[in-house]
């Protein structure tokens, strides 16, 4: 086992803490990332293995974060979807909702849901019953990743069954993306969320394409098809069996033994070796990515010298052979190059003449730069790496700290850390880039706080028009550049591998598979 191949995975499923129309019809790929598969048309019927690289908490819908470091598999198959969107294009199209768009520059959403939809025990899935899980993701007792996304919503109205109009706090015209991203597209009855947490486990009752048979924990979680699933023939599998495997080796090695058809896929070396292996591989390209976020509430990370210095000092490339076997994506711009908003403006490059300057600045000043690294057990590698590249200079002392998965939630709200991995990524930059960067977002962990910075966030999240949005977003990568509030050092890789017979895989947002699309070859 290799801690190393656990580094994406770890920090990939913490970025939930942080903050990315598919009609009837054979096959279709369109609105989504996609593998080209077999050839032929969908074969109907089959168990289908799948692996997820997280076994969720409960089965509460508003818990499983739509990410594909976590379930986000598990959620589409109970739960269906409202709308998904193209990664490469960021395009959306509508699934069980018909429309989602706003008349007044985003203050105001109007929800249109298809006619007829059902849940899988028969009930009405209406605006009340939207209106109903969109309130529980609010509720702080739900304990949803995704509140701050949801707690945008000022007020919902049920116009019609099938008409639901939601009043923001302030215009975010992009916030079908704060939905399409989030557990804000799963939709439970309001009966399973008026449940307690067992019989939600034991019964979540959604519209999504299959529906629980059996959740053994640690084990299996058993599905079978939906009959009453709105968009026949869909879903082709009769079954889908889940299993979640943290270890990047193990979940590698079960996929090309036969014991897996597919797996999602967060680690760089594993889709590496699938593209090398012939296996079918896609990553949902996004920005941002894998980051070292530096306190900038205080000592000794309220100095900008102090984060330019480290910044300065590292060498990505030596990080990447050294934790990811060289396969690593390294962000050298804040936008992947198939952005609109893409602009070279690099992000921080190593000079270590620069990053010993700053430090003895500082040191002469009385205040020579020390600092704790806390990591993830299945990180250490990179805190040690990172420790050893900044032991070569002068006036700089790193420790290492390793703090668990659970324990992450508390340390980021309350700041108990100088430096901390984690991630802000994101397809359009709306919503993710605002809650990781603003002053006012809870989820600007870094706590950067720059007038010029806020308001060019600003700017990018109420504009309607292109090119405004193009020039705020310029502005922003001129600040974070300026002031280096966080260090990119790898990309994300929102990715999924799968053996050649599998047919029909599509993923949206966060690297979010569609299960009623799957199908295998015979």
């Amino acid at each position: 086992m290799l801690p190393r191949n656990r580094v994406l995975v770890a920090a990939a499923a913490a970025a939930v803490l942080m903050s990315s129309a598919c009609g009837s019809g054979a096959g279709s790929t369109t609105g989504t990332a996609s593998i080209e598969g077999p050839s032929g048309e969908p074969v109907v019927g089959g168990t289908g293995h799948i692996i997820e690289s997280a076994e969720p908490r409960s089965l509460d819908p508003a818990v499983i974060a739509n990410s594909y470091a976590n379930s986000p598999l598990l959620g589409n198959a109970l739960y269906g979807t409202l709308m998904i969107n193209d990664p490469q294009t960021n395009a959306i199209e509508f699934t069980m909702a018909e429309d989602f768009s706003s008349a007044d520059g985003g203050k105001t959403f109007t929800l249109r849901l298809r006619d007829g939809l059902q849940f899988s025990d028969g009930t009405p899935y209406d605006a009340a019953a939207v209106k109903n899980a969109w309130q529980h993701v609010q509720d702080p007792a739900t304990a949803s990743p995704d509140r701050p996304q949801a707690a945008l919503i000022e007020a919902s109205e049920v116009v019609d069954p099938r008409t639901l109009k939601v009043t923001l706090t302030e215009p975010v015209p992009n916030y079908a993306n704060a939905v399409l991203q989030t557990s804000l597209n799963w939709i439970a009855s309001p009966e399973t969320l008026g449940a307690d947490k067992a019989q939600i486990d034991a019964n979540p009752i959604g519209a999504g394409p299959y529906t629980l048979e059996q959740w053994s924990r640690q084990d299996v979680i058993k599905l079978t098809r939906n009959e009453n699933y709105y968009d026949a023939p869909r879903p082709y599998l009769d079954k889908i069996e889940i299993r979640a495997i943290t270890d990047a080796d193990q979940r590698y090695n079960t996929l090309v033994s036969g014991g897996a058809d597919l797996a999602l896929e967060g680690v760089w070396t594993n889709i590496d070796k699938a593209k090398s292996g012939g296996l079918q591989n896609a990553v949902v390209p996004l920005g941002g990515g894998l980051a070292m976020v530096l306190n900038n509430t205080k000592a000794p990370f309220d100095d900008v010298r102090a984060r330019t210095a480290v910044a300065a000092a590292l060498d990505l490339d030596g990080i990447n052979n050294a934790i990811f076997q060289g396969t690593g994506e390294i962000p050298t711009t804040l936008f992947d190059e198939s952005s609109p908003f893409y602009k070279d403006i690099p992000l921080a490059e190593q000079n270590l003449v620069e990053s010993q300057k700053l430090l003895d600045e500082l040191a002469s000043e009385g205040k020579p730069l020390e600092f704790t690294l806390s990591v993830f057990p299945g990180n250490k590698d990179f805190g040690e790496a990172v420790q050893t590249q900044l032991s070569t200079l002068h006036n700089i002392k790193v420790d290492v700290r390793t703090i668990d998965l659970a324990e992450y939630g508390k340390i980021m709200s309350q700041k108990d850390y100088d430096v901390i991995t984690s991630t802000v990524m994101f397809a359009d930059p709306e919503p993710r880039l605002w809650f990781g960067f603003n002053s006012e977002s809870s989820g600007n962990y870094s706590g950067v706080k720059d007038t010029q910075l806020d308001a060019a966030l600003d700017k990018g999240r109420v504009s309607t028009d292109e090119a405004e949005r193009i020039s705020a977003y310029e502005e922003v990568q001129n600040r974070l550049v300026e002031l280096n509030p966080v260090i990119f050092y790898t990309r994300a890789s929102p990715g999924v591998i799968a053996n050649p017979d599998v047919g029909g895989v599509q993923q949206y947002g966060i690297g979010s598979v569609l299960p009623e699309t799957l199908w295998i070859q015979e």
